[in-house]
């Protein structure tokens, strides 16, 4: 997979949602106060959220490339949430 960021994570804006690609997800929220992505991964018929990286801050392991900016889904992600 190229993991080569189409989105600088310096022009991501906090509070945005990204249309983008990870494994699991094609739409996630930056919160740029952690500096990770929140998305809603669907496993097994239960929904929960996941924090996964951008390109520049993983090597290693599968991270959320942002491609577009997205419109707000029907449900907002919070960002407060911790996991």
């Amino acid at each position: 997979m190229d993991y080569t960021p189409k989105i600088k994570k310096e022009d991501l804006v906090h509070g945005a949602y990204y249309n983008g690609r990870c494994r699991n997800a094609t739409i996630a929220r930056w919160n740029g106060i952690t500096q990770r992505f929140i998305y809603r991964r669907v496993k097994f018929g239960n929904t929960f959220l996941e924090l996964i990286c951008c390109p520049e801050d993983e090597t290693r392991y599968d991270v959320f490339i942002a491609e577009t900016v997205a419109e707000t889904p029907f449900k907002e992600i919070d960002l407060n949430w911790v996991p």
